[in-house]
């Protein structure tokens, strides 16, 4: 199973790479200037949403849910580039993105 800190880094490798084909120039231009100063990077459980999206069920034993955005000065979420499943595992490469999710 993937630590929590490679899980985060894994996620933040694949946004980086498919960003510039899922995300609206703008929406790049603005995680560019803004993402060291405010950036949040955080896992948290799969939501059960994901079940319609990617056809089996969820469980976050072996999924995750990573959700990459913009924060304000209280840590919370005040715009979401992207959330991301991603499996848990190291032997089971897996990964589902909703970009620019609402």
């Amino acid at each position: 199973m993937y630590s929590v800190e490679a899980l985060l880094d894994t996620a933040l490798e694949l946004f980086m790479e498919l960003a510039s084909d899922n995300l609206p120039e703008h929406e790049i231009t603005l995680f560019n200037d803004a993402f060291n100063s405010r950036g949040l990077l955080a896992e948290t459980e799969p939501s059960e949403e994901w079940e319609a999206d990617v056809g089996f069920a969820v469980n976050d034993a072996d999924y995750a849910e990573v959700w990459v955005g913009l924060g304000n000065p209280q840590q919370e979420y005040e715009h979401l580039f992207a959330r991301m499943l991603l499996s848990r595992r190291i032997d089971e490469k897996f990964c589902h993105i909703e970009w620019l999710p609402q």
